[in-house]
């Protein structure tokens, strides 16, 4: 399932006790193959081949919104080292453009749970621009579009609540006030927190911090607001190999703890566990709780089907990720330029299916059927 022809799946992992206990990888099918020469005749077939052969262990992958649980834990670390006090606290305590005007009183935890109140942002139709979404943002709001994807998401304000807006039931009811609203703007915000809470370069204290901490080598995407690459982008796109992406489940497993050192709060741990297990549990602290088998797992999710999915109780880690190649048109480095006209010098995640313009199709990769045949597999002991 997670792999079967033409689902664009690269890597399978399932980890159970701390031991690997399946491990699959492969490149581009011909059906696959075919699907994406139809969409991107740019390209040759042997092109496309040689950017999504053959894969290995060894091969990248990409995070997409799996980035937002990552994020997350930056932030448990810095609950952890006292560089911020509390979840609890209001974002003003950090970001002094909120200070003095409504957003005053938004707290992390509401930005954390999606639970903001500001408006989402959007990319502004046929330009590299970003404004407030016209309709319910897809996938959390296609930022990728613009070069600077931190400056909207800062300045938007709260929404009113008794307006009509477009974006929240396509405006045909009132905005009833905070209500979980999935958007990449608000992992943007902790993003710019975490920054201001650090008298340290940011990716450096990242890297130290959680990545190089866990024996993840993990390469950050930075956006496009400065010639050498601005803002680290919170909300998407770390790339690294799937066995390294699966060190965030054994985080959880392991309630912070890594080499016997708390890295992560552990209460703060405890408080994504604790959210899981509440009736009708969707989402909380950047992390979405899918229901399969009767069980409810803890997963980071992100576009075109990357899944880290934790069965706290059972020990059970998975991973499923798609087929991935960087596309370095415009620099070697991880600077997301993308102009849909020019791509002859764009750097983009070029993941499969979807981060190539090819249509997910009529029967994709269904993560909460994998998790259930994942579950409904594992021996009782």
């Amino acid at each position: 399932m997670a792999l079967r022809d033409g689902t664009f799946g690269q890597a399978f992992l399932v980890i159970r006790n701390g031991k690997i206990v399946f491990e699959r990888y492969r490149g581009i099918s011909d059906v696959e193959l075919q699907s994406v020469s139809n969409f991107n005749p740019q390209l040759s077939k042997s092109a496309i081949l040689e950017k999504y052969g053959t894969r290995n262990r060894d091969s990248l992958a990409t995070s997409w919104s799996v980035a937002k649980s990552f994020t997350s834990m930056l932030l448990g670390i810095a609950v952890e080292q006292g560089s911020i006090a509390s979840p609890q606290d209001n974002v003003s305590r950090y970001l002094s453009e909120w200070a003095s005007d409504a957003r005053s009183t938004i707290t992390l935890k509401e930005v954390l749970d999606m639970r903001s109140g500001l408006v989402p942002i959007c990319a502004k139709s046929g330009t590299n621009q970003l404004e407030e979404c016209q309709t319910t943002p897809r996938a959390g709001g296609d930022l990728v579009y613009a070069d600077d994807q931190m400056t909207p998401c800062i300045t938007r304000p709260k929404a009113i609540p008794g307006m009509n807006y477009g974006w929240w039931n396509g405006g045909r009811s009132a905005y009833p006030g905070p209500s979980f609203l999935y958007s990449n703007c608000d992992t943007m915000v902790l993003s710019k927190v975490l920054v201001n809470s650090r008298s340290e370069d940011f990716l450096k204290w990242s890297q130290d911090s959680l990545f190089l901490k866990m024996g993840m080598k993990a390469y950050l995407w930075k956006d496009n607001s400065r010639p050498q690459g601005g803002n680290v982008l919170g909300y998407c796109c770390i790339d690294a190999t799937p066995r390294d992406f699966a060190r965030l489940g054994e985080l959880l497993l392991n309630r912070g703890v890594v080499s016997n050192q708390q890295i992560v709060s552990r209460a703060y741990i405890e408080s994504i566990i604790q959210a899981s297990t509440a009736p009708n549990a969707v989402y909380a602290s950047q992390f979405w709780f899918p229901l399969a088998d009767g069980r409810r797992f803890i997963a980071a999710q992100g576009f075109d089907g990357q899944t880290i999915a934790v069965d706290i109780a059972r020990n059970i880690i998975v991973v499923r990720m798609s087929l991935y190649h960087p596309f370095f048109n415009a620099s070697e480095d991880r600077i997301y330029k993308f102009r849909p006209n020019d791509i002859d010098n764009s750097n983009w995640i070029g993941s499969l299916p979807q981060g190539m313009g090819v249509p997910i199709g009529s029967d994709p990769y269904n993560d909460r059927r994998v998790l259930e045949l994942v579950s409904q597999s594992v021996t009782v002991e």
